[in-house]
């Protein structure tokens, strides 16, 4: 079985908490979690430069995906 989590904030957007994404912490998460996949879903936003820094990065599939509210 795969383990993927498909709802990862990387930007804070008005109907977000307040939190500071951090890529260090983000890979460490990934990492700890055995994690095969994620998902970028930010809030009606997508950030192409992140995203692909985010996918140079992690050593696991990377998904696009914005939360539509």
């Amino acid at each position: 079985m795969k383990k993927i989590d498909l709802h990862i904030h990387t930007v804070k957007t008005p109907s977000d908490s307040e939190f500071v994404f951090s890529i260090d912490n983000f890979i460490t998460y990934v990492n700890e979690h055995k994690l095969d996949a994620v998902a970028i879903t930010n809030h009606d936003y997508f950030n192409l430069e992140q995203y692909e820094l985010i996918k140079q990065k992690l050593p696991c599939k990377v998904f696009p995906g914005i939360e539509i509210n």
